[in-house]
């Protein structure tokens, strides 16, 4: 006789086999399927569950030396159903030391040690972290064994910690100049345990960068007292840190839908410090709940800008803190208004989740929950570009919570393809859903170039651009086109709304969108996602005949893509004809007939579009005679 277990069991292993027709499923996803923690309809499962932990930190930040000081005290929660013997710990700043595995090419600071751990604690173990047999250093992680945390249990870890600070040279964060910092990947952090891998384990070796879980953050900096902290989260203290004209202006900027000047260059020449306190330091306090990250920029002289954006649901208060050369940041914080609105109210549509967001005249152009850091540029488009790029990183991957580190392509691809109609919307110079395309071009078929399915922090060198940026906007864009607009924003905006604040993986996102759609996708999953390839159509064959014209058209290449066709007159007549990928939908499909009547003898025929990839163009013209 069959207990209800061991039905349940069986059918899940049908719907598995079902679909590893369509797809490939491994075997720790199926097993996450068999233990409820997801479904097979896109679902987060009966079962799901996920941990997060509290972080109480102080760390004191000295400009001359460059060296930070931390200590943290951090509340882990254990909601799993698993006892755990051990917990890993990222101590991001090691990836400087002289000896680090890195991506790519890096000059080192000779005295950079990486991050240097003075004292740490596990509920009322202590380890010392010179000679402890328990910690185990394996580059950017630190395990931490012979420790018992059992299901739905707790514990406190307490840590402090140093570490210089690069100059220069820095990863995503650094210091610029004598009084410019950016701050990120800076504090002991505790690694992902999850219910498909169990503790990720990924080093930080450059490329692949988040995959957090969602904590909770009281953060108090210390910085002498001319330089201002702009971080994640909301300031606590304004009252005790700004003199009261600039509280004035803070407290305007946070009710005015037009940039209010809150710090400018004439008030620090003024002779009247911008500050409250005469004392040598100031702390100021962030707190901030259900964010994977906390990141802060300090600088001395800083002009701050400030308005809210108006999502259509609530108000956000955005801001950029820039120095006085930068001209481009002139503008910044009317971009970064304009992104949040259009954000919320178009695609995804999803109001902005954060109360704030800061834009940091820094370095590159690096996001994370409510910063972005990027360097001021010379042209009004890149500029753009860059800011609208990082701010919509907010619904992918901190809104979302996806592992950018095995699929970056769920973090870099849709927020690539996002952001190409805001990009366009604010600045007609360059379309970048086209230029795309053309990326996607350059390594579109090459011999290395693997399938999104590949984890992304196995890829190294240019590749790994087109990986998690190009090719994944370009098969965004696709299923847009196919699905139709309106079925499109259906079906992301329900993929975002079961899994924001979870961790889904590339299987939540296929089965939702089919579950939402009604339809199997398999036929553009596989190649897509799961297959080397590269998109090719050709012009076939042609009749024209009386007022008909028939043409067929072959798929060269592995990926299905839509069918674009311009066919020119004789007399000057244009007529076009467009077919979405899915007229491909049929596997064993080998060419489509398309018809088309005329008016006058046809003279060319051209196949493609500039939002339409096509590897060989040398096969999309046919000429008559």
């Amino acid at each position: 006789m069959f207990n209800t277990k061991t039905i349940l069991f069986l059918i899940i292993c049908l719907q598995a086999l079902a679909l590893s027709q369509s797809v490939y499923v491994p075997l720790e996803f199926q097993a996450a399927y068999e233990d409820g923690t997801r479904s097979l309809d896109g679902k987060p499962g009966a079962d799901y569950w996920q941990n997060h932990s509290d972080y109480k930190i102080s760390a004191k930040l000295d400009p001359v030396t460059g060296m930070l000081t931390g200590s943290a005290s951090i509340i882990y929660y254990n909601s799993s159903p698993d006892t755990l013997d051990k917990l890993v710990l990222r101590l991001y700043p090691n990836i400087y030391k002289r000896d680090a595995m890195r991506d790519f090419p890096f000059k080192t600071d000779d005295d950079q040690m990486g991050m240097v751990l003075q004292s740490i604690s596990v509920g009322k173990k202590t380890f010392d972290p010179k000679t402890d047999t328990s910690l185990e250093n394996t580059g950017t992680n630190l395990v931490i064994k012979n420790i018992t945390i059992n299901p739905g249990k707790q514990t406190t870890i307490n840590v402090n910690w140093e570490f210089k600070i690069p100059r220069e040279n820095g990863i995503r964060m650094g210091q610029y100049d004598s009084t410019v910092f950016f701050i990120a990947y800076w504090y002991p952090q505790i690694a992902v345990y999850d219910d498909i891998d169990g503790w990720d384990m990924t080093e930080y070796t450059g490329n692949a960068e988040f995959y957090n879980d969602f904590n909770n953050y009281d953060i108090k900096i210390s910085v002498p007292n001319n330089y201002c902290v702009w971080a994640a989260g909301e300031l606590q203290n304004p009252e005790e840190l700004f003199a009261p004209r600039i509280l004035s202006k803070y407290a305007e900027a946070n009710t005015s839908f037009k940039t209010v000047n809150i710090i400018s260059e004439q008030d620090h020449s003024s002779g009247s410090s911008v500050f409250n306190s005469s004392a040598e330091t100031n702390t100021w306090h962030f707190t901030a709940k259900g964010i994977p990250d906390f990141t802060f920029g300090t600088a001395a002289n800083y002009i701050w800008d400030g308005r809210l954006a108006d999502t259509g649901g609530k108000k956000v208060f955005v801001s950029s803190a820039y120095k006085p050369s930068s001209i481009s940041y002139y503008e910044v914080c009317d971009i970064t208004a304009k992104t949040v609105e259009l954000a919320s109210k178009d695609l995804p549509g999803i109001m902005f989740p954060y109360p704030k967001i800061t834009v940091f005249d820094g370095k590159g152009g690096m996001e994370s929950p409510m910063m972005v850091n990027m360097n001021s540029g010379e042209q009004r488009i890149w500029t753009v570009h860059t800011v609208v790029h990082e701010v919509m990183h907010t619904y992918f991957p901190f809104y979302m919570g996806t592992n950018e580190r095995k699929y970056a392509w769920m973090d870099e691809g849709w927020t690539q393809m996002l952001s190409e109609y805001i990009q366009y919307e604010i600045d007609k110079t360059i379309d970048f859903r086209a230029r795309n395309v053309k990326r996607y071009l350059d390594y579109s078929g090459q011999f290395d170039e693997v399938p999104m399915m590949y984890p992304s922090n196995q890829i190294r060198g240019e590749m790994y651009g087109n990986h998690a940026y190009f090719r994944p906007a370009n098969a965004y864009n696709m299923m847009r086109d196919f699905m139709g607009d309106a079925a499109f924003k259906k079906a992301l905006q329900e993929f975002m709304k079961r899994w924001n604040g979870r961790h889904p993986t590339p299987y939540d996102f296929f089965f939702t969108f089919e579950d939402v759609s009604d339809d199997d996708l398999g036929w553009f999953y596989e190649p897509w996602f799961f297959k080397q390839g590269f998109p090719d159509l050709a012009i076939d064959s042609v009749i024209a005949k009386d007022d008909l014209l028939k043409m067929a058209l072959t798929k060269e290449g592995d990926l299905p893509i839509p069918i674009a066709l311009t066919v020119k007159f004789k007399d000057g007549s244009v007529k076009r004809a467009y077919r979405t990928a899915s007229v491909w939908k049929n596997e064993d499909e080998e060419s489509v007939w398309i018809e088309m009547e005329t008016e006058s003898k046809p003279v060319l025929i051209e196949l493609g579009s500039q939002y339409i990839p096509d590897a060989d163009s040398t096969n999309n013209f046919w000429y008559f005679k």
